[in-house]
């Protein structure tokens, strides 16, 4: 529907990733609508491992979205070279499927799960991207998908999308089943020489057990991912949170995955305590460090930390945002911080806005300033 550009927004001194919808996509008011849902369904999404959208507006006759742009590669690649480790492909898919159930939880299914839309950061953290074809769940809106209308990638659709028949989030989990068995065996479940072929394979066939193609691959894994793939929806894993609790029992994280099944997931309360926790920790060190350093009869840090400090002035418009610092809430703007000299993730958040989120590279010893508009979620 769109094509995507790198591009710098002056106002925010960002790059950006501008989606543009094809001009010959324009004559047309459903692939308009479907082109700004997905703006819609972003705008409804704050979480870490989702791309992030600032702006949607139009421009001379042209529509575009500007959304968060990712330094990275995705997992495309990750298939292509067939290196990920049994590990690393069970962390993966976990995180992919708590984002995912965060999305269901919010009444948007995804639809177009697949390696390509599965982004890997520099710095390994995951992001979920094209929400172009998501199933928003919003009663008052009119149906955007009309009867006998197949929408997806063939080669990762559920049976269900072949079908044409109403989905819900456990058609992305069938998904992310074939993502899962392409991972560990290198190869699609679902195969053909023509698009029937394919369609049939999904709805009609079973495929070989992973561990048929890749015998290092734990059974438990590929009993995983054998119940993800089932045809019927409900014998698949009834959520994300499930089907990431039962990948981490299969890297030996019990204790971990009984904790998710049964709460749910880190509620808000959790998450404070957790922060409270580190930072109790943080303080504990650093009182620990002050006697240490009286104790050997120095009162200031060595000359070399003292070096490596800078600081960071955060202002935004409008004030008040909260800053989350390597992903650690240090305050509301205006803000100024003391930091180590080098990089940091700086995120900004305020009610009824988009989130900000950048790298921001500290490298001299004064102050660096930072001053951020915020774009209104809401018309």
């Amino acid at each position: 529907m769109g094509v995507v550009y790198e591009a710098h927004d002056p106002n925010l001194d960002l790059t950006v990733a501008l989606k543009v919808l094809r001009r010959d996509r324009l004559v047309s008011d459903a692939f308009v609508k479907r082109f700004l849902a997905e703006a819609r369904a972003l705008g409804r999404l704050d979480h870490p491992n989702i791309v992030r959208v600032y702006n949607v507006d139009e421009h001379e006759g042209t529509v575009y979205i500007a959304m968060e742009f990712i330094e990275g590669e995705s997992l495309n690649e990750v298939v292509r070279r067939g290196t990920a480790t049994t590990a690393e492909i069970i962390e993966t898919c976990a995180v992919v499927a708590e984002t995912l159930d965060y999305a269901h939880q919010k009444g948007i299914v995804h639809r177009d799960i697949k390696p390509g839309n599965i982004l890997i950061r520099t710095d390994g953290r995951l992001k979920i991207t094209d929400f172009g074809i998501a199933h928003v769940e919003d009663p008052s809106a009119a149906v955007q998908t009309q009867a006998g209308e197949i929408l997806g990638t063939p080669a990762y659709m559920s049976p269900e999308q072949v079908m044409s028949r109403p989905v819900d989030g456990r058609s992305d989990i069938f998904s992310l089943g074939i993502v899962l068995y392409e991972l560990c065996t290198g190869a699609r479940p679902f195969r053909g020489d023509s698009l029937a072929a394919v369609f049939n394979a999904i709805t009609q066939e079973e495929p070989p057990p992973v561990t048929a193609i890749n015998p290092a691959v734990p059974q438990e894994l590929s009993g995983v991912i054998r119940r993800c793939l089932r045809k019927n929806p409900d014998e698949r894993y009834s959520s994300g949170r499930e089907l990431s609790a039962a990948l981490k029992a299969c890297s030996g994280k019990k204790e971990e995955a009984a904790a998710a099944a049964q709460a749910g997931g880190k509620t808000r309360k959790n998450i404070v305590v957790s922060i409270a926790a580190a930072l109790i920790f943080v303080i504990a060190g650093a009182v620990s460090y002050y006697f240490i350093s009286v104790k050997s009869g120095t009162d200031s840090p060595p000359a070399a930390e003292e070096a490596a400090k800078a600081f960071l002035k955060i202002d935004s418009a409008p004030a008040g945002a909260r800053v989350f610092v390597d992903g650690m809430f240090r305050g509301e703007t205006p803000l100024r911080l003391e930091l180590l000299r080098g990089k940091h993730d700086v995120r900004l958040s305020l009610t009824d806005y988009y989130e900000w989120e950048a790298q921001v590279q500290l490298q001299d010893e004064g102050e660096t300033p930072l001053s951020v508009r915020l774009i209104p979620s809401q018309p």
